[in-house]
């Protein structure tokens, strides 16, 4: 179980070291910049460090820098007890604006576009999601299952969310959850998909990996439980014909049974823990599996028969 949660930790701990080492340039480092301060509204507060560190790394290369240096404005709020501590941003009012208006910019630039698949648009929107994504969603490796999550709790931001992810032609679904707008992903394949159209091609290919390992560990488990119920059930059967036959023999029956289920009863006394078919081959002449259970079924109505007119012999005597 620590080797599983292990495995699942580096996984995830592997997608964020990507995540912040991805390469941004040109507008994606403007629209990353505001896609990671929209995941922060309305307070620009956030627990997630590593948000900070690449927000101070791209706005350098930011047109608001060097007027506006995110560096100077960094603070650490006390820590509540009980709480990871939180690092404040204490950027002016007005960027709540700006920021809140880049994602309506963006979804009326993908509106006006048409149906022109995501693939095909610019990096801009990618960029923007994948900003968002850092600083208000995540990733979710449970036993079983995949769960990839945006979670915006700011109203003029969940909209153009919505309206971009729908454009990526995933699977996405969507929830309100704690007063916040919730888009997730639960199968494999699209949260692989869109990994990598974030920029994040290292993570797919762990993910893809995983995926394959967890695939052919659960087919082997499944196998595995499948021979299980197979030799229980065939040892379960084994008894109850030895059992039947052992019955047979001390009642007497033995020599009154037809050759056939005679020689079967006397096969099974010898090989008590043999299965249909190792039981069929040792009939003389050999017989198949379906063969030998119609013969099981002859000799247990026999022997029901048997016990019957017995019953009812006494109770004449009587």
């Amino acid at each position: 179980m620590r080797l599983m949660l292990s495995r699942r930790n580096h996984l995830v701990d592997a997608l964020w070291d990507e995540w912040g080492l991805c390469p941004a340039e040109g507008k994606d480092v403007r629209a990353e910049c505001m896609g990671m301060l929209a995941g922060l509204l309305p307070t620009f507060k956030t627990n997630r460090l590593r948000v900070v560190r690449r927000l101070m790394r791209l706005w350098r290369q930011s047109p608001w820098y060097p007027e506006l240096d995110i560096a100077d404005i960094v603070s650490f709020p006390e820590r509540e007890q009980g709480r990871r501590g939180s690092v404040l941003i204490s950027l002016p009012s007005s960027f709540q604006e700006t920021v809140g208006r880049f994602a309506s910019d963006l979804a009326h630039d993908l509106a006006e576009r048409g149906h022109e698949p995501m693939e095909k648009l610019p990096s801009v929107f990618w960029s923007w999601l994948r900003g968002l994504w850092g600083s208000c969603g995540g990733l979710y490796l449970p036993k079983s299952g995949y769960y990839l999550v945006f979670r915006v709790g700011f109203s003029s931001v969940a909209g153009p969310m919505r309206s971009i992810l729908s454009r990526t032609e995933l699977r996405w679904r969507g929830r309100v959850f704690h007063g916040a707008q919730e888009m997730f992903l639960r199968d494999q394949e699209s949260i692989v998909t869109f990994l990598c159209n974030l920029g994040l091609p290292s993570s797919s290919l762990k993910m893809e990996d995983r995926a394959i390992m967890r695939s052919l560990r659960d087919q082997a488990n499944r196998v595995s439980n499948c021979d299980t119920a197979n030799i229980r059930r065939a040892l379960r059967v084994a008894e109850e014909q030895t059992r039947l036959a052992a019955r047979v023999s001390q009642e007497g029956l033995l020599p009154l049974l037809p050759p056939a289920l005679r020689q079967l009863a006397e096969v099974r006394l010898a090989n008590p823990e043999a299965s249909l078919s190792e039981l069929g081959k040792k009939l003389t002449p050999p017989i198949q599996k379906s063969t030998v259970k119609y013969r099981w079924a002859r000799l247990n109505d026999y022997v029901s028969k048997k016990k019957k007119e017995c019953c009812r012999f006494e109770a004449e005597d009587i």
